[in-house]
């Protein structure tokens, strides 16, 4: 399966958008504590599209979560992930953006 899997979810706290490598769908991943990540279509899987539709997503997101090698590389080609800001599980780049409004 290629592409990339999201889902735009609207809340009253924001927007929120779940990015995961498409392939990574209905896996669980274990941390090394034992916690259990499901990378359910439920959550990630609503479109698999390619960058630019998650591109456009991400851009009205106020918080964002990604899982998978592709979709941590793609966020930090857009500079909302800093190098070295992503844990691992199971070998397994995961990280969560929150975008801030300083006025």
């Amino acid at each position: 399966m290629a592409g990339l899997a999201y889902k735009v979810m609207r809340t009253e706290q924001g927007v929120m958008v779940a990015v995961a490598d498409a392939e990574l769908l209905n896996r669980r991943l274990k941390t090394s504590d034992g916690v259990v990540v499901e990378v359910s279509e439920d959550f990630f899987g609503e479109k698999v599209g390619e960058e630019e539709e998650v591109i456009r997503a991400m851009d009205e997101a106020d918080m964002i979560i990604l899982i998978g090698h592709r979709a941590v590389s793609l966020a930090r080609s857009l500079g909302l992930v800093a190098p070295g800001s992503e844990i691992y599980i199971q070998g397994v780049p995961y990280v969560q953006v929150f975008k801030s409004l300083i006025t």
